[in-house]
């Protein structure tokens, strides 16, 4: 492909990531495979360049879209005119076959327009958030917002059932792939690449998952032993129901449940190649009642109760950049509800003595601490578990938490490297 045509297909994809915007649709991610998968002739490098334009006018979308109101030829258009000058802009819009239309008088003016750059503008966020997102981060606000519009790192979890962790240190070097160990937990693999890995023997063995460090330290701090009774109540995927059953040496059982067929479908062949024997996934039919049906017979039966519920994501923006586009008041108020919920329901399967896991990727006090707060006061039989009880094995770094309930862990990409996490641990009085 031309560079032109790079940029025609550039603004193909964002007129698509725009309507999905605004209809609540598939993820940049997503219409970016779609786009490129019915265009063969696109090489690697095509793809690579496309797929970074895309993303550089998304992480940038609420400064471009507010000056140019909207329009997305303006919007690509201001967003390379940073890099570009007049000429190069004319060449690049010369309305040649495969290539963008030819600049409009107006186009020309817009460009050469001064646009002003706000705070909310350089760090690329909501303006409605901003309280939110400063209560969080006091001091380091400015960081931590930047490191949140960076490029998340490629992170592996090495299968900790199948202890060949050297085997899997020893496949990254034979590939010429730099890596390094995590700093919070030991199964974490960070590379410095974004490969694709379905091809590798390591994971068709089931040695490594592609799971973010703090989701796996998250799981560390369930304290899931061998033997254990575990459910995990909003499973998705079951990244952290393998993670889960790598701890319990094929001992005791597992329960994952999750109300999505497609995002449970795959967890079966993950579990096989994991070598997770103990493992049993449900999808819930939330109609007619049927959901208190099925759940009814794990009433406080539970050792661990894993509750990774539905969030804003706002931890995750490095990785869903056009995320935080998508949240409204009114989101984030249907977010706080279902979460207020699963929380009642969860804690009904926890037998006297167990614990509970509270675990979201979002960032905001609403979400987390203000959640447990509400759930201590209503459920006099929970207690607040210190993360810092949990033992983080020999020569671990000290964990400082960002929450302000002391007992739970607040985790974010500036100030730990990791996504943003935060995970509350709740014993029910034996």
């Amino acid at each position: 492909m031309i560079e032109p045509a790079r940029i025609q297909a550039a603004l193909d994809i964002l007129e698509q990531v725009a309507d999905s915007l605004s209809a609540d649709g598939a993820s940049a991610d997503v219409l970016i495979r779609k786009y490129f998968r019915t265009r063969r002739y696109a090489g690697s490098r095509d793809r690579r360049a496309v797929t970074a334009l895309v993303y550089q006018v998304i992480r940038n979308w609420g400064y471009l879209c507010e000056q140019a109101a909207g329009d997305m030829r303006r919007m690509l258009l201001l967003n390379l005119s940073e890099t570009q000058d007049s000429e190069s802009l004319e060449a690049l819009f010369n309305g040649a076959d495969h290539a963008p239309d030819v600049l409009s008088d107006e186009e020309r003016a817009f460009v050469l327009e001064a646009h002003e750059k706000l705070p909310h503008h350089d760090l690329n966020y909501p303006l409605w958030l901003e309280d939110r997102l400063k209560m969080r981060f006091g001091d380091n606000f400015s960081d931590e917002l930047a490191r949140l519009n960076g490029r998340a790192p490629f992170e592996l979890r090495v299968n900790a059932g199948k202890g060949e962790g050297d085997k899997v240190e020893a496949f990254l070097k034979s590939e010429g792939l730099a890596f390094e160990k995590g700093k919070w937990a030991d199964t974490a693999l960070i590379l410095d690449e974004n490969p694709r890995i379905d091809a590798w023997e390591i994971y068709q063995d089931g040695l490594i998952e592609v799971q973010d460090e703090a989701a796996q330290l998250a799981v560390r701090l369930a304290d899931i032993k061998p033997g254990q009774q575990v459910m995990d109540l909003c499973a998705g995927a079951g990244g952290k129901t393998l993670a889960a059953a790598a701890l319990m040496d094929n001992k005791g059982q597992i329960y994952a449940f999750d109300n999505n067929k497609y995002r449970l479908k795959d967890l079966k062949p993950r579990a096989k190649r994991a070598d997770a024997r103990i493992l049993q996934a449900h999808l819930i039919d939330t109609a007619g009642g049927k959901r208190k049906s099925i759940l009814a017979e794990h009433e406080a039966r539970m050792d661990r109760v894993m509750l990774d519920v539905p969030c804003s994501g706002s931890g995750v923006w490095r990785r869903n950049p056009e995320s935080k586009w998508r949240l409204t008041e009114e989101k984030l108020t249907q977010y706080c509800r279902i979460q207020k919920n699963l929380l009642t329901e969860g804690w009904g399967f926890v037998k006297p003595g167990g614990r509970m896991i509270y675990m979201t990727c979002s960032l905001f006090v609403d979400e987390n601490e203000h959640q447990i707060e509400t759930f201590l006061a209503e459920q006099k039989d929970a207690k607040l578990v210190s993360y810092r009880s949990i033992d983080q094995g020999e020569g671990a770094p000290e964990l400082k938490s960002l929450s302000t309930l002391p007992e739970c862990l607040a985790l974010s990409p500036y100030s730990h490297g990791t996504d943003g996490f935060f995970v509350a641990i709740l014993e029910k009085s034996a």
